[in-house]
This record gives structure tokens, sequence and C-alpha cells, in this order.
């Protein structure tokens, strides 16, 4: 096998890895091989034999994907039937801040509320719980390494991580997933996952008060790779794009399966959009998020061009790097997800900007909905529950 089949092998591994198929599941604690210390669930699934899978794992088809936003709670409940086919169980979805609350004044009980909400009416029995943490609180990078066995990468990933990772090694938790080794070359390819750990203490105990006890911890982007994956195809020397617009932050993320994997997190979202809309119209918070969301809106795009224009310089220069640290030319299509996606001229404005294709992801595009009626709330904002339809996938 040629070196470039090898690569191409090794992130198809990584593509199994994302969306969960194979012999990949999450293991016991006690028996993870990767984990670093002060580490309770998952972020990364880890290889294992299967008779040593859980009872729960084997008798449970059902999988619920919890999304904790910024703004709002996702969750979205699939049943699996057969190897890659999901049906439609449940949606909830409720804001952590509606009109009249201040959050300022006791967020932590406002997130838990809005959790309770969002689950309430779910049948949870029998059901696999994912989650996630992302933002700012996370990195993740696809690393070069010299060869080494498993048993001296986990002695030394922790040294090797501090190269790559943008926080003090001793605040994160660390988690990685081989997916290229090479002796005869001297390679070793791996996906590094780290999350500050006060981030994963505060969503554990968060879920403790409902109570929830969720079976894996996912890293938002790689969830969101994975429900595109399952909606879309994605050609093997294609580059797809993958842009994330949050309350809070723009997740930027590219995807080929002969490429490199690589992400940014972009400080600028949906809040500044508002603050645009809030100085530009002498709206209060409230009125500006109407105006924002309102498929009546006149004028909005030239409203939020101070912003929006600053996000596309960095998803511009973002992508110029990973062109020319790839030594690619140019990307198949973007992808937009996430709350202020369906914005209304948003995806015409960046694909003529960034000259690329734009498409509003629908992550129900290949999921079994029987019931038309869970999703008719949602019209066109059906793309900010990816991260919950692909969390609920990875289960």
């Amino acid at each position: 096998m040629s070196e470039r089949d090898k690569d191409i092998a090794a992130t198809n591994r990584l593509l199994d890895v994302i969306r969960g198929k194979g012999d990949f599941e999450s293991p016991p604690v006690d028996r993870e091989p990767h984990r670093q210390e002060g580490a309770e669930h998952d972020a990364l699934p880890m290889p294992e034999k299967k008779k040593d899978r859980s009872s729960f794992s084997l008798l449970s088809s059902k999988t619920l994907g919890l999304d904790i936003g910024s703004h709002s709670v996702k969750c979205v409940q699939l049943e699996k039937r057969g190897a890659a086919a999901y049906r439609l169980l449940s949606v909830g979805v409720f804001e952590i801040a509606p009109e009249g609350i201040n959050l300022e004044e006791d967020p932590r009980r406002a997130i838990v509320s809005a959790i309770r909400k969002a689950i309430e009416g779910i049948n949870l029995k029998r059901t696999a719980i994912v989650t996630a943490i992302g933002g700012v609180s996370t990195a993740i990078r696809q690393i070069g390494l010299p060869f080494m066995t498993e048993k001296e990468l986990a002695s030394a990933i922790k040294w090797e991580a501090r190269n790559y990772i943008p926080f003090d090694i001793n605040d994160v938790e660390l988690d990685y997933q081989i997916i290229n080794a090479s002796k005869a070359s001297n390679k070793l390819d791996i996906i590094l996952v780290s999350i500050i750990k006060d981030f994963v203490r505060y969503h554990l105990e968060l879920l403790k008060e409902i109570p929830i006890d969720p079976q894996i911890i996912d890293v938002s982007p790689l969830a969101l790779v994975n429900a595109v994956l399952f909606n879309e195809e994605i050609e093997r020397d294609e580059f797809a794009v993958l842009m994330d617009i949050g309350d809070k932050n723009t997740t930027l993320s590219v995807y080929s399966e002969e490429g490199q994997y690589f992400v940014r997190n972009i400080m600028i979202s949906g809040n500044d959009f508002t603050d645009d809309i809030m100085k530009g119209n002498g709206f209060s918070y409230a009125e500006a998020e109407r105006f924002k969301r309102s498929e009546d809106s006149v004028g909005l795009i030239e409203t939020i061009k101070p912003s929006l224009d600053n996000l596309v310089r960095e998803v511009r220069r973002s992508l110029t790097f990973y062109e020319n640290q790839a030594k690619i030319k140019g990307f198949s299509k973007i992808f937009l997800t996430g709350g202020s996606a369906p914005l209304k001229g948003l995806d015409g404005y960046l694909s003529a900007e960034l000259g690329l294709p734009v498409e509003i992801l629908n992550p129900f595009r290949k999921i079994n909905v029987e019931q038309a009626s869970l999703l008719s709330p949602f019209g066109n904002d059906l793309c900010k529950l990816a991260l919950a339809v692909g969390l609920a996938i990875r289960g």
C-alpha cells in the first residue's frame, strides 16, 4: 500500500470515529488508556473489545443529543434503525433567557431550568444521553509526531500537547485519537482534544442537578461535522467548510477525507449582529432579536454589515491559511449551521463575498421523520438543531 493510500485509509478511520461506527464505543473510565487525569467521560470514543461493551449500549437503540447553548437548550432523540438509519422520536427546545428574564441574576438556575423544560415530556427510559462542550473552552488539533507506541504516546502526550494547545496544560483535560501510525516512515498523526477543566466540571454539575448522567461528552465541532457527513455526500477530493454561527462565537471547520482536519473559533457571532441592529435602529435587545429573526426584516444585511464584514474577513483569512498549509486550491461548499445561520439574506451574502456555494444545512435530510409536527414549529430554523442531531447520531 502506498503512503497516499495509507493516509486515505487513516483519514477514513477518523471518519469512522467521527461517525461513531465500527468498534469505537465509550469505554469505562477505569479502562481508558488515553484519558489524562481528572476526566469523567469521553470526549472522543476510544477502541475497546466488543466483549467489554456495557449491557446498556447493547440494549439501547435510543439516543438523546443534548446541546446546551448560550442562547437556548436543544435536544433531539433518535432511534437507530439498522446500520445507518435513524428515526426521529422527540425534539425539545427552550430559551435560556426568554424575554423579560435577566440572566445575570442567576445564570446557573436559568440554564438548569431551560434543560428541564427542553427535555420535559421526552421519555428518557433506556436512552443514552450524549452532550458536548465547545467554543473557547476547547481546542482541537490534528498534529504529527515521530512514531511511538501507544504506551509511549500515553506517557508523552501531556508534554507534546504543550506545543499545540492555547491553554495552560495543567488547566485542561486531554484526549486524543491515533488516525495514522507508520513505523517505517517514523510518522504518527493524531487528533488532539483539550477542554478546560473548569468547563467540564461546571457542565457536569449542571447536568447533575437535573439529574442527567451523560454516556459521552463530545466536543461540538466534531459532532457538527458528524451531522454534515451523515446528511451530505462529500467526495473524497472535496474540501467542505462548516460555519456554525452561534450566539457568542462562530466555529469554522474544514473537513476532507484526504486532507487535514481544521477548526477555529471566531469571536464574532449572533450577539454582534444584535448589537449592530440595536445601534443602527435604536432598538432594545428584545426588539433587535425580533428584527433579526423576522422574514419581513428590510435591510437586515446592511444593518449588520459592520460585524458581518469582520466575520467574512476572519473566515477568508482562515481559509487562505488552510489553502497554503494544505497546498490545495479551493473549497467545494460552505455549510451553515447555528441559530444565526437562517438570517434573511445571510447565505447569499456569504456566498458572494467568499466566492463559494453556501447551503443552510438540513440535519434531518436523511433521518426518518414520521411525525412532521415535531419539526413544523422550526420552519427554516432546522439548522440550529444540527449539533443535537450530530450528538444523537454519535451515540
